[in-house]
């Protein structure tokens, strides 16, 4: 069986994603799809709208496979949430992976990418990442005048073809041009077709017009109450206050004394949106502190996260009866390989980062499904 990977969030899932899925299909000629899904915490450094058995629950109507994307990876800057979910795709034995961006050329992409990956921009690259900056920032420094990196999905679409070309893995990129809506636009503007970003306001505000956005026969799965950093901010805050300048410096993206920084303007704050609004700087993105905040939340230490170390082991969340046949054959295929339904005290260890962010997000939540009581969800 042919598949084709998409890396996701479904943060949550709409028509886009639905378009996006069935496309693919059809694009690359896959039998199987398989979705790599952020879990409990997305890319933009905030707790996932809703949790990710229900998001999985949400994809499993046009996808054939969803797999969790690695914790790390997912509150990772764009070079390594794109390597992380590459990997992912590869060690499933997809043979290629569809993308949307809002160009639609990808030689472009493919050039471009040749280029990041010669020796020269890989060190200037690491050395820009390491000072703090954010990825998008970097390749626009490094490249003012390319109108390929204009928007977030072209440079996370870049990102994938990298890994690609760096790893040498043998699956082949796609480019699915995006409809209407834009990465960032904040409101709901079509009737059909919407951003993540402006659903996720509508769900938050009570405004109906997200239910034209979604496929109509999953909208009960959205009524219920959603998650934001709001609900998260007295664990935070906790987490900030009883630790150390020296405990917080061994987080995972606290570099260049912002742990003083944090436990001052904590002190000076009642709220999140205060709290990041004090510590929000030209050096440093809103984006980039939530991440930070989010490993400070999670307790991840700088030695934990290793973006080179080859996949253990993935876990799969989701799955329907197309996709239960396909991986019995990659099982077959990659018999040394951990592919894991469902997860127990032998297999725990391969997911301890992914397990303690669902324990963090359930505390806050108050959902009673977690990585050891939710075996893999089927759809017939």
């Amino acid at each position: 069986m042919k598949s084709v990977a998409l890396i996701t969030e479904y943060n949550p899932f709409h028509n886009g994603h639905q378009y996006h899925a069935q496309k693919a299909k059809k694009r690359t000629g896959a039998d199987v799809s398989i979705a790599i899904m952020s879990g409990h915490f997305v890319m933009r450094g905030e707790p996932a709208i809703y949790s990710k058995f229900q998001r999985t629950r949400m994809a499993l109507n046009d996808v054939d496979i969803v797999v969790e994307l690695p914790l790390y990876g997912a509150l990772s800057a764009g070079e390594y949430f794109a390597r992380t979910g590459v990997k992912v795709a590869d060690y499933m034995g997809a043979s290629s992976l569809v993308f949307g961006a809002e160009t639609a050329e990808p030689e472009q992409f493919h050039e471009l990418a040749r280029l990041l990956n010669s020796a020269q921009y890989q060190t200037q690259i690491r050395e820009q990442l390491k000072k703090g900056k954010s990825y998008p920032r970097i390749l626009n420094e490094l490249f003012p005048h390319s109108a390929i990196l204009a928007h977030p999905n072209n440079t996370l679409g870049l990102s994938y073809i990298r890994t690609i070309q760096d790893l040498g893995v043998a699956i082949e990129p796609f480019v699915l041009p995006r409809l209407q809506s834009h990465h960032r636009d904040h409101t709901i503007r079509d009737t059909y077709f919407a951003s993540g970003t402006s659903i996720r306001n509508a769900l938050m505000n009570a405004d109906d017009q997200w239910r034209s956005v979604v496929p109509a026969n999953l909208i009960p799965l959205y009524e219920q109450p959603t998650i934001t950093w709001n609900d998260f901010y007295p664990y935070l805050n906790y987490a900030i206050m009883s630790q150390t300048s020296d405990e917080l410096e061994e987080i995972y993206m606290v570099n260049e004394g912002l742990e003083s920084r944090l436990q001052r303007m904590n002190q000076q704050t009642r709220d999140f949106e205060g709290l990041l609004s004090e510590l929000k700087t030209k050096r440093y993105t809103r984006t980039y502190l939530q991440r930070m905040l989010l490993h400070v939340l999670l307790n991840t230490k700088k030695s934990d996260v290793n973006h080179e170390q080859p996949l253990q082991g993935v876990r799969i969340l989701g799955m329907t009866q197309t996709g239960q046949r396909y991986l019995k054959q990659v099982k077959k295929r990659f018999p040394e390989r951990q592919y894991v339904t469902n997860v127990n005290q032998r297999s725990a260890a391969l997911f301890a980062p992914e397990i303690r962010g669902t324990q963090i997000y359930n505390l806050v939540s108050g959902c009673q499904e977690d990585d050891f009581n939710m075996p893999v969800i089927r759809k017939d």
